[in-house]
């Protein structure tokens, strides 16, 4: 009975992450510009070796915080705050961002 509840609850999780990201894509779309410098090689290798992956991993664990706040942001109506800096930012910066560009162009909502 345990194992179906996690299984649940992990499937759950699973499509609130895979709806949340492709509405993300869509919201955030001049969210970063290409920039017209070249970026070095060591910046691309440090993005998609560290930074993504960690990306994805803040992500994650922002959408699990976000869900554990949630019975407190609710009644505070700060349920899109919330969502804004634990889901959609870290989820901007893994997802939409170019390869190698550590900083945005333009400031963040």
């Amino acid at each position: 009975m345990f194992r179906s509840r996690m299984q649940s609850g992990v499937a759950l999780l699973v499509a609130v992450l895979f709806l949340g990201a492709t509405s993300l894509v869509h919201a955030a779309e001049d969210s970063y510009t290409a920039s017209t410098e070249d970026v070095s090689a060591g910046a691309i290798i440090a993005d998609g070796l560290l930074l993504r992956p960690a990306g994805i991993v803040a992500t994650v664990l922002g959408t699990a915080v976000f869900v554990v706040t949630l019975p407190f942001s609710i009644p505070t109506k700060s349920v899109d705050k919330a969502a804004q800096k634990l889901i959609v930012d870290p989820a901007r910066y893994t997802f939409v961002r170019p390869l190698g560009q550590i900083e945005s162009s333009k400031p963040m909502r």
